[in-house]
């Protein structure tokens, strides 16, 4: 009769409310999202200084494309381990962003970092050959020289510029007529990288993370809250079921 008062079966209860605080709160979400919205903010770093680098490529200052290469990798290592990761959290059982969210950022990346080898590859080239045509240039003097080394300058620091009839020799001419020419289909390419679509994406991402962090947060601040009233309580109905059981 002592077992089946009401007292014993509020100290079960508050015993297992109180197991399953314990429980949550020891749940990692909190350090998971957060190290998913670092991911973030270093990508969207590395997305920057990359940026910088191709703007240095772009008009030929004095570049080491090897660097530039190791940071298109890194950059590109970053949108498939994040995709990677996000299907280990969904399958930890963890919120997870959008499936088409995290396919579009990866998607985007990786068309982005095969752009820029491309770019890469062909600005160089293209820099290389404007090294050639201005010591044949230098060579073979002509009044047209200098307004056209000023559009080449121009072109040089990635503008698109269609030069007027040139008055050159034949074998430097036709040079000049490609490396204006590439220079434009150069500067299309670059006008469909250079935007803000990977960070769009990735700041989707980034702020789907942080609310989900706040909310973890926000939930871990009043677990403990929680906990101390169920022990206060069960305090009390373990006292109340010591007594009812004496008497």
């Amino acid at each position: 009769m002592k077992i089946q008062t009401p007292w014993i079966w509020l100290v079960v209860v508050l015993t297992i409310c109180l197991t399953a605080l314990f429980y949550v709160s020891q749940k990692p979400q909190v350090a998971v999202y957060s190290q998913y919205v670092k991911s973030l903010c270093d990508y969207q770093f590395a997305d920057a200084s990359l940026m910088r680098s191709m703007e240095r490529v772009r008009s030929g200052n004095g570049v080491d494309s090897a660097i530039v290469l190791s940071q298109m990798m890194a950059l590109r290592e970053v949108a498939l381990s994040f995709d990677a990761g996000i299907q280990k959290l969904e399958q930890a059982g963890f919120s997870a962003p959008p499936a088409a969210s995290v396919s579009l950022f990866k998607s985007s990346v990786l068309a982005k970092v095969s752009c820029l080898q491309r770019y890469l590859s062909e600005r160089m080239a293209w820099h290389a050959e404007l090294g050639k045509v201005y010591r044949l240039m230098e060579m073979n003097p002509s009044d047209a020289g200098l307004p056209l080394m000023r559009k080449l300058d121009s072109a040089r620091a990635g503008y698109a510029v269609v030069p007027d009839e040139l008055v050159l020799p034949e074998s430097i001419n036709k040079r000049v007529e490609s490396l204006f020419q590439k220079n434009v289909d150069l500067y299309e390419a670059w006008n469909q990288f250079d935007n803000d679509k990977t960070l769009s994406v990735s700041d989707e991402l980034l702020h789907f993370f942080q609310m989900e962090n706040l909310k973890e947060i926000s939930l871990s601040e009043k677990v403990p809250l929680a906990f101390y009233f169920l022990s206060l309580v069960l305090l009390l109905a373990t006292f109340f079921f010591i007594f009812k059981s004496k008497q």
